[in-house]
């Protein structure tokens, strides 16, 4: 699996990498990313997401988050507070984006007879 973490690191400092100095901004923005992408997947899975698997879905990617921030960006959970810190800081943010993203992508891909 170490030929795949160089690229993946590579991919997310590329696109998180700004935000270095700022290591709670970072670990928001890749919520955020992960977010939106959860949303989009939950709503491609279509009436197979639609409850119980979509939720465990979500909370899976978030958990994917947290490796992600640890161990591609290289973000030391000391740095903001400890592991509870890591956990915790956006995880608001990123229930909220991907419920709502979900909803909305899923109102408008959904054919109105099958609501």
């Amino acid at each position: 699996m170490s030929f795949l973490k160089a690229p993946l690191k590579n991919i997310f400092q590329r696109m998180f990498g700004r935000w270095d100095k700022s290591p709670q901004d970072q670990i928001f923005y890749v919520k955020a990313f992960f977010a939106i992408v959860s949303a989009l997947v939950c709503t491609a899975g279509g009436q197979a997401f639609a409850g119980v698997r979509g939720l465990m879905f979500g909370l899976l990617v978030y958990v994917l988050t947290l490796f992600v921030i640890v161990y591609l960006m290289d973000v030391d959970p000391d740095s903001i507070g400890g592991r509870t810190k890591l956990i915790t800081n956006a995880l608001p943010s990123y229930l909220l984006l991907w419920v709502v993203l979900w909803t909305l992508f899923y109102a408008f891909v959904v054919p109105v007879s099958l609501l």
